[in-house]
């Protein structure tokens, strides 16, 4: 079966879509990690090594990001994947997208709390503090997903863990200095150095 009309990127549908593009963007912050510029930027903390668990408290994806409870986000390993996987999975990117590496982030999250949580993807920043936002897959069938990288789960049952993956698209010359993890709502950003 020819599943490349069924599976998309995302960062594909840059003209529908373009604040939720893979290949970099802004959150309205200076993108420095510094405080500088006058109230929108991010305070610069220190990032957390591979492998580092960093304590939490999950917020609801829904307008008004509610606490949902604690637990914790552990980036535990950076890999460099391939175009090729991607095309090979039959998803369609631009020619731009094309021209990147991807890398893939695994994450495990765990839920402390009583309740089911919210998760969201990790992203990245490049050498410049700029923030790359995460590709986002879309099986438009009943595909297996994306076998190097499955995705993160939208939702965590209260007390469990799971493991997830996202993909970073970086450009020719730019490297994934960081990765980043948006709690949500007007937190600021966590780190953990790439290892790369």
């Amino acid at each position: 079966m020819d599943t490349s009309t069924a599976r998309v990127a995302l960062a594909a549908l840059a003209l529908l879509a373009p604040v939720l593009v893979g290949c970099g963007g802004d959150d309205g912050t200076d993108g420095s990690g510094g405080g500088g510029g006058g109230g929108g930027g991010v305070p610069e903390i220190e990032a957390a090594a591979l492998g580092t668990p960093v304590d939490i408290e999950f917020l609801s994806s829904e307008a008004g990001n509610a606490v949902q409870g604690p637990g914790t986000v552990t980036i535990t390993a950076v890999r460099e994947g391939a175009i090729k996987d991607l095309t090979d999975a039959g998803y369609q990117l631009d020619p731009e997208e094309a021209a990147t590496t991807p890398f893939y982030v695994d994450v495990t999250f765990q839920n402390n709390a009583d309740a089911p949580v919210d998760l969201r993807s990790p992203s990245g920043r490049d050498q410049d503090g700029t923030l790359i936002s995460s590709l986002i897959l879309l099986d438009l069938g009943s595909g297996p997903g994306f076998a190097p990288c499955p995705k993160v789960p939208q939702t965590l049952a209260a007390g469990e863990s799971v493991k997830g993956c996202s993909i970073i698209l970086m450009r020719e010359g730019s490297t994934l200095e960081r990765v980043s993890y948006h709690v949500g709502g007007t937190e600021g950003f966590l780190y953990w150095e790439s290892g790369l």
